[in-house]
């Protein structure tokens, strides 16, 4: 009877024990350290890759950039670089964030897309006290032996002088003067949206990645994407998705020529069917 009954507190206890680990195991958080990055979850790899890209604009290292990206385990980090972008810019967040984004996958892509690294803070030049902000003292005349006394001049802290935004190499100059130097009608069936379908080029024919482009619309206000977003098409190269009955005016570049009454076109198949066309832009910087 005893032997039986030791072997049911055995039973007992196991199950007991087993409940507490379970419990605790719900209760208390788990907290990793040094873990690999490709363990990450969704969020925290897209904050990976962000760092990454803003850490590429100062130090514009190629091989530590994509050495760090192959520690996420992507099987295209290009591809997840773009898409990140492009989903950045969708939801509202940071421009600039979707840029850097855009810049590193061109890089990678590319191989020998270059850009001017970002400097250092403490490399950034101190700018002259202003003048502006000086209070003179009055000034003694001397009388007898008397000596004039010295002007005492209060000035504010210097203030630091904060140096231009990188761009990426063929530069695009901010205010470029970017004109249409073609427009035309695609009448693709296979493109499921009909798009604006946009090409910018610099004065020597190379594609410029990172140009930004401002599409308003009658009624809706204006957007602003970037070229850039799909290297594998053309680094110089961006597209909008039209809607029926819209009517779009488009710009490259804040100083560019605007081009307007932009809107689906329609095509047509052998057959005769219609189906919605695209449009194409072709832009370049003639300085």
């Amino acid at each position: 009877m005893s032997e039986k009954r030791g072997h049911l507190y055995l039973l007992t206890g196991l199950i007991i024990g087993v409940l507490v680990g379970v419990l605790l195991s719900m209760m208390l958080p788990v907290q990793y350290t040094d873990t690999d990055p490709s363990l990450l979850q969704n969020a925290d790899k897209d904050l990976y890759r962000s760092l990454i890209a803003s850490a590429y604009l100062v130090e514009v290292d190629n091989n530590r950039a994509q050495a760090r990206l192959e520690l996420l385990g992507d099987v295209n980090p290009q591809d997840a670089l773009v898409a990140q972008a492009q989903q950045l810019l969708a939801s509202g967040g940071s421009e600039e964030e979707s840029r850097a984004l855009a810049l590193l996958a061109a890089a990678i892509n590319e191989g020998v897309v270059q850009i001017t690294a970002l400097p250092n803070i403490n490399d950034l030049p101190v700018s002259p006290p202003l003048e502006t902000n000086t209070v003179n003292t009055p000034v003694v005349e001397p009388t007898g032996n008397s000596t004039k006394e010295p002007t005492a001049d209060v000035t504010r802290t210097p203030v630091v002088t904060v140096t231009p935004r990188p761009t990426v190499t063929p530069l695009p100059t901010e205010g470029s003067p970017y004109e249409l130097v073609e427009q035309s009608e695609v009448c693709d069936a296979g493109l499921s949206t009909p798009l604006i379908q946009v090409y910018v080029f610099d004065l020597e024919d190379n594609p410029v990645a990172g140009v930004r482009i401002e599409i308003s619309i009658t009624d809706r206000g204006m957007e602003v994407f970037y070229t850039g977003l799909y290297p594998e098409i053309s680094p110089g190269y961006a597209d909008y998705q039209m809607v029926e009955g819209m009517i779009y005016n488009l710009r490259v570049g804040t100083a560019g020529q605007l081009v307007q009454n932009l809107s689906i076109p329609r095509c047509e198949t052998d057959d005769g069917k219609s189906f919605p066309g695209s449009i194409k832009l072709i832009f370049k910087n003639p300085d």
